[in-house]
């Protein structure tokens, strides 16, 4: 039998809090397209946002979000050739209106490369990118030639399925164009409501840092653990490899994302962007109400649940029979008890046939857990 005696360790990592109105801008772009393309699952400050803005600069985004991923590359280009991330406006724009030629050039094949790495990783084959993508080499030197960027361009809008491609692609062969739409969309997005938003939430994040700095300090076993205790949220678990690996961690306070979390690596240095909240906010907001989660406490008030709990936490999920003869309990009981935790959102079912999988909720015990927390504050 092989047994594996080597056991995966994590470097100590560094911790900085920066405040970033490019970020924020960049942030609330993504925010934006997210939402105007998903109308179920609005923010009320994106939707007021989107509303405030002209039908010019939503053409813009809309033009801009496929090579560019939804503002993301534009984020990405910036966090990655900015020497400083903490600009004002006038200064974050005049960085955009002083790149060159070969500069924007360079950002557009950053997007092309992206978004056929996107494509091949995770959209299904689409026949007519595989047609265009036989005489394109995704080779940056390659790239930069007039010919090959045009075709894969045109791939890259196949990928997105972008109706009147003929119309758009020599909108992104036009290197000067692209750039004076980039400066046009921030212009026009920090204008007509960004604008507003930095300025009445600017102190609040300084303040948070200010309250918060203290954590950046603390040791933690995991950069999860930093990342939930410095900003409340966890990280996807897909992701807790690749976060834990981390030998650096910028967080970006950045308003109105509510639970998201987004980040991007560079060379081992992840930059995360999240909502930061203040103590008091977060004893005020409604997932912290301990009268809300009152059931999920007296799920837990009862040996025989925390036994459940406890083995169901080792487990993807469990059927009834399982449990019964791990923690050898009578039948009975098991149901009984399964039944409340259940009541009690503490634990999630998914039905196969005749036959009950039981889970445990973590984003409720994630929930009880940080009230308790606040009460250590």
């Amino acid at each position: 039998m092989e047994r594996n005696l080597f056991i995966t360790t994590y470097p100590q990592t560094k911790l900085n809090i920066k405040e970033s109105l490019g970020i924020g801008i960049f942030t609330h772009i993504q925010l934006l397209d997210y939402f105007s393309n998903n109308s179920s699952a609005q923010i009320a400050s994106i939707k007021h946002l989107s509303n405030n803005l002209p039908e010019s600069v939503k053409e813009e985004l809309q033009i801009l979000r496929t090579v560019f991923a939804h503002g993301v590359i534009l984020r990405d280009y910036y966090i990655k050739h900015a020497k400083n991330l903490s600009q004002e406006w006038e200064e974050f724009v005049g960085w955009w209106e002083g790149l060159n030629e070969d500069e924007v050039a360079e950002l557009v094949i950053y997007g092309i490369k992206e978004s056929m790495d996107y494509y091949y990783k995770h959209l299904p084959t689409i026949p007519a990118v595989e047609e265009i993508m036989k005489e394109v080499s995704l080779e940056t030197d390659q790239l930069k030639g007039d010919r090959n960027r045009h075709n894969a361009l045109k791939a890259v809008l196949e990928s997105w399925s972008v109706d009147k491609i003929d119309e758009i692609l020599p909108i992104y062969n036009d290197i000067t164009g692209i750039k004076k739409r980039i400066i046009s969309l921030l212009k026009g997005v920090w204008e007509f409501g960004f604008k507003e938003i930095w300025d009445s939430k600017k102190d609040y994040i300084s303040d948070w840092k200010s309250t918060n700095i203290s954590l950046i300090n603390k040791s933690y076993g995991t950069n999860e653990e930093a990342i939930y205790n410095i900003t409340g949220l966890y990280p996807d678990i897909n992701d807790a490899d690749r976060i834990n690996r981390a030998e650096f961690i910028t967080f970006i306070p950045v308003p109105n994302m509510g639970r998201l979390i987004t980040s991007y690596e560079l060379e081992k240095h992840i930059f995360l962007m999240f909502e930061p909240f203040l103590l008091e906010d977060i004893k005020r907001t409604e997932v912290f109400k301990t009268n809300e989660l009152y059931l999920a406490f007296e799920g837990l008030g009862d040996a025989n649940r925390l036994q459940i709990i406890n083995l169901l936490a080792n487990y993807e999920e469990m059927y009834a029979q399982q449990i019964v003869n791990k923690l050898e309990m009578n039948q009975s009981t098991v149901s009984r008890q399964l039944n409340q935790l259940h009541q009690s959102n503490l634990v999630k079912i998914r039905q196969e046939g005749t036959t009950k999988y039981f889970s445990i909720n973590k984003d409720e015990i994630r929930k009880v857990i940080k009230v308790l927390e606040t009460f250590l504050k």
